[in-house]
């Protein structure tokens, strides 16, 4: 099936876009005292342009990450195991924040960012129609959710 999910796709001839849901990137740490900065152990995610062009005016004196990563899970992981920060959607951190795994860092910005599915407009196939309606109902239900849950409060820094 050629479907995909991303944050900043190109327009292109013959494929089709659709908004999916919006996505909230929050600055998250293992450490409680973290602040609102980037510092050592930061996993920078590459979430697209839009990110990076919004992280740069966020942080114009950030000298550059430990660590750099193109898949969120993998930068996730990689903070997880060895302690640390990053941006990451805060559907998928939530439970970790709730279990006092990660911390939401104090004073640092939110990012929104939208997320679309893309597939060819040639392709008017059962199976594609079925999934895209699913993709649809799964983000409505995704995003019910998450705003039936009160979001973790940021702890104060001492």
């Amino acid at each position: 099936i050629d479907i995909g999910v991303m944050y900043t796709p190109q327009s292109r001839p013959g494929l089709k876009v659709e908004r999916l849901f919006e996505e909230q990137l929050v600055l998250v740490s293992t450490d409680p005292n973290g602040g609102g900065e980037p510092r050592d152990g930061y996993v920078y995610v590459d979430w697209g342009p839009e990110f990076y062009a919004r992280h740069s005016v966020s942080f114009p004196n950030f000298a550059g990450p430990s660590i750099t990563v193109n898949i969120g899970w993998l930068g996730l992981q990689h903070v997880l195991e060895n302690g640390g920060a990053g941006y990451f959607p805060r559907r998928i951190v939530q439970s970790l924040l709730k279990r006092g795994r990660l911390h939401l860092a104090d004073g640092a910005p939110e990012f929104s960012m939208p997320a679309y599915v893309t597939y060819p407009l040639d392709r008017d196939a059962a199976h594609i129609v079925s999934a895209i309606r699913i993709m649809h109902d799964v983000a409505k239900a995704e995003m019910a959710a998450d705003k039936a849950t009160p979001p973790v409060k940021r702890r104060r820094r001492v």
